[in-house]
């Protein structure tokens, strides 16, 4: 059996063999066909030369494939018989037409001579020459035989009609435009939630299914396939007990003598596939809409789907492919490479990996992201497939990072307030200012002491300052040289310190580290130190008011 097959130069060898392959196993599905046919089916080509024959053909003649390959006939046949096949065949040939022998002798293998009814078709190529004929012939002898056979065919075509997933139909448009259906399977009974008889009936029941809108579009495709006899095929919208449906049909016409015109097609329910493609319809708006990078790899790291947002990370243009991009083009460093295969192999056994990273293209800025990988899986619960989902946190750092800015800045505020207000300047007379020490001492605190006890003999004209260390837990030779410093930059003021508060346990570790406080005023208390202070002042004021007089 021949098949011509055309092939643009510019499809693949692979592509070219996959078309090979499917072909193949399309001719070995009609041979298949062909051969549970009881009646003999012969193909010729020039010259009555066998290019193909049937099961039933072959077990008739007694011989095989090989044998039969490019012979006019069997030599056990009578000449005369041979001679007459090869007249008719050229009948064919010459007119186009085909030709109808209702009876002739046609011999068996074991010699036995039955009439057959034979019908030949001439055979064309796709440029409408004749390449060959094609004879079907029926054994009128055995028509009890025959009958049962067909019988039984018919029954096995009933069965695979009433397993096909839609509804089989012949429809039929006669040539005043009366429409009706000849056949109707009983999958009308899920399509249209009908009986076939009612179909058959009254074919407006189909029609008037239609969704309006989509009406005119359905007569339309009828009316272009009867004119041109090229396939019918339709989607569209049918309401069913007031519910919408989606269905999609598919016939191929056939011109009969009388000038009508009859389909066999298949209907099918493909509403789930529609609310399916309606649903990712909204998935692939979501995803183009998102800020988010979105991408999709397989196994081995081939891109196979880059969002708006992860095509604008990459340079890439909306319609350019990605099927040559892997993982590396958002991981180019050898680093971040070693770290996403870690990242893989957990996400593959733990199902996913959440995290944050940074996304480094090659010609891009680092991008600071929320990083989730999931492994997805098959039916056998293996690794399909890899997808990422990256949302961009650049705001969200910087806001922490001000955040981190401020808090420490109000750290270094507190600890400026809390340092002021640990080492206060109190006036307790016109000329005397008390600074109480309370708890440690370090640096910052010391420098801070100093900087409010000379800013506040200054402003306060303050002749006498009491450093008040009671609330001083320890005193060691940096609190001791501290005071010391503290009195004599006091005094270049023009003031005089006086320490109160110095304990006995306190005045003999201060013996013991050598500290020598001979040229400060000391007073075990800070009432004694302020009397003293007082005092002072006060006799400093009756001398001042003594020489007025």
């Amino acid at each position: 059996m021949g098949t011509d097959v055309y092939v643009d130069q510019d499809e693949t060898t692979s592509d070219l063999q996959q078309k090979i392959i499917a072909l193949r196993a399309q001719i070995s599905i009609y041979e298949q066909i062909l051969d549970t046919i009881p009646d003999l089916i012969l193909y010729k080509g020039p010259g009555s030369h066998i290019r193909y024959a049937n099961r039933a053909f072959r077990e008739y003649y007694g011989m095989n494939e090989q044998q039969l390959q490019d012979v006019i006939d069997a030599e056990f046949n009578q000449p005369s018989y041979t001679e007459q096949y090869v007249r008719d065949d050229a009948q064919v040939f010459e007119t186009g037409e085909p030709l109808l022998i209702s009876s002739e002798p046609v011999t068996r293998h074991n010699g036995e001579v039955h009439l057959f009814s034979t019908t030949k078709h001439p055979i064309r190529n796709q440029t409408g020459e004749i390449i060959g004929t094609v004879g079907i012939s029926h054994d009128l002898s055995s028509d009890v035989a025959a009958s049962a056979a067909l019988t039984e065919n018919e029954a096995r075509l009933q069965r695979i009609i009433q397993n096909v997933p839609g509804m089989v139909y012949q429809f039929l448009l006669e040539p005043d435009h009366t429409m009706h259906f000849p056949f109707v399977s009983t999958g009308s009974r899920d399509i249209y939630g009908l009986e076939p008889e009612a179909i058959m009936r009254d074919a407006s029941i189909v029609t008037e299914a239609v969704n309006p809108s989509d009406r005119v579009r359905f007569q339309e495709a009828i009316m272009e396939s009867a004119r041109t006899l090229e396939p019918w095929r339709w989607e569209g919208r049918v309401y069913i007990d007031g519910r919408e449906n989606w269905l999609q049909g598919a016939s191929r016409p056939t011109r009969l003598i009388n000038g009508a015109i009859l389909w066999d097609g298949l209907l099918l329910n493909i509403t789930e596939q529609k609310q399916a493609e309606a649903l990712l319809g909204r998935f692939d708006t979501i995803l183009s809409s998102t800020n988010d990078i979105v991408a999709i790899a397989d196994l081995a790291g081939k891109m196979q789907y880059l969002n708006p947002a992860a095509r604008r990370l990459l340079a890439i243009e909306p319609t350019d492919p990605v099927d040559q991009l892997t993982w590396h083009d958002l991981h180019p460093a050898k680093a971040e490479q070693q770290w996403l295969a870690k990242t893989l192999q957990h996400a593959q056994v733990h199902g996913s990996w959440m995290g944050e990273h940074e996304l480094k293209p090659a010609h891009g800025q680092r991008l600071p992201v929320m990083y989730q990988m999931l492994c997805h899986y098959d039916v056998d619960q293996q690794p399909s497939f890899f997808s990422i989902i990256a949302h961009d946190i650049s705001d969200q750092k910087q806001a922490e990072a001000e955040r981190q800015r401020l808090h420490e800045e109000i750290i270094r505020t507190q600890q400026q307030a809390l340092i002021e207000l640990s080492t206060p300047l109190i006036p307790i007379a016109d000329t005397v200012v008390l600074l109480p020490l309370v708890g440690s001492v370090d640096t910052a605190r010391a420098q801070q002491f100093m900087e409010t006890l000379l800013e506040g003999v200054h402003i306060n004209k303050a002749q006498i300052a009491i450093v008040d260390v009671t609330g001083v837990p320890v005193m060691d030779t940096q609190v001791a040289g501290l005071l010391i410093r503290a009195a004599n930059s006091v005094q270049l003021l023009g003031a005089r310190v006086i320490i109160t508060g110095i304990r006995p346990e306190l005045a003999q570790t201060l013996v013991t580290l050598g500290i020598d406080f001979r040229s400060i005023m000391t007073h075990s208390s800070l009432q004694q130190g302020i009397t003293y202070a007082i005092n002072v002042t006060r006799g400093q004021q009756l001398n001042v008011r003594h020489r007025g007089n």
